[in-house]
C-alpha cells in the first residue's frame, strides 16, 4: 500500500475518484505485468543457473521443481506441464530416478496411473535456494514493517492459489478432452 503525504497532491487525489481509478488500473497492469512476464523471465534465469549448479539438464530441472511442489505428480500431468511427450518424461524420470531425486509410486486410488514423488534428502540442494532468496528477501525488505510484510505475503498466497487452480484446471480440461477423444 502506498503511503501517501497528509497533504499536497494526495489530498487533491482523494477528492477527484477519476485518478484514483486511473492510478489503480496502472497499478494493476504493472502488477500483472510483474506476475505474469517478469518474475517468469527471472525465475527461468534462476532455474537455468540451479540446473547448471547442481549438473542436470534444464528440463530435469524444471521437472524436479514441479515435482516439488505437487509433493506426488502423475507422470501424465508432468508431461503435459512440461509441454514434452510421454517417451520424453518417461527418460527424464529414468534419469531423476538415476540421480536420487525422485521415486516412482503408485497412485493411491488408481494403480495403474505412475506418481513421481520427491526424494526430500536428495532435493535439500533445491531447497537452499528458497533459503538464499528468503536471505536476499531479508536485506530488501527491512524497510517494511511486519504489518506491510504479511500485507505482501498474504497478497502472493492469493496470486499462488489462483495460479495453482487455474493450472489444475487446465490440466484436468486436458486430461477430460483426450478422454472425450479416445
Amino acid at each position: 500500500m502506498l503511503d501517501f503525504p497528509r497533504t499536497g497532491w494526495a489530498d487533491g487525489m482523494a477528492q477527484r475518484p477519476d485518478l484514483q481509478h486511473e492510478l489503480r488500473a496502472g497499478m494493476l497492469n504493472d502488477m500483472a505485468l510483474m506476475l505474469c512476464r517478469q518474475f517468469s523471465v527471472y525465475t527461468a534465469a534462476k532455474q537455468v543457473a540451479m540446473a547448471e549448479k547442481l549438473q542436470l539438464p534444464l528440463a530435469d530441472y524444471k521437472a524436479l521443481e514441479l515435482i516439488m511442489e505437487f509433493e506426488a505428480l502423475p507422470t501424465g500431468q508432468l508431461s503435459q506441464l512440461l509441454g514434452i511427450s510421454s517417451g520424453g518424461t518417461t527418460a527424464l524420470i529414468n534419469r531423476l530416478e538415476a540421480g536420487g531425486y525422485v521415486l516412482r509410486d503408485r497412485h493411491p486410488l488408481d494403480r495403474r496411473v505412475i506418481v513421481i514423488r520427491p526424494v526430500a534428502e536428495r532435493c535439500q540442494a533445491v531447497e537452499s535456494i528458497v533459503r538464499q532468496v528468503a536471505e536476499e528477501l531479508g536485506e530488501r525488505t527491512g524497510r517494511y514493517d511486519m504489518e506491510q510484510l504479511e500485507t505482501v505475503q498474504e497478497f502472493l498466497a492469493l496470486c499462488l492459489r489462483g495460479f495453482r487452480r487455474d493450472t489444475m484446471q487446465w490440466l484436468d480440461n486436458r486430461h477430460d478432452r483426450e478422454m472425450h477423444d479416445l
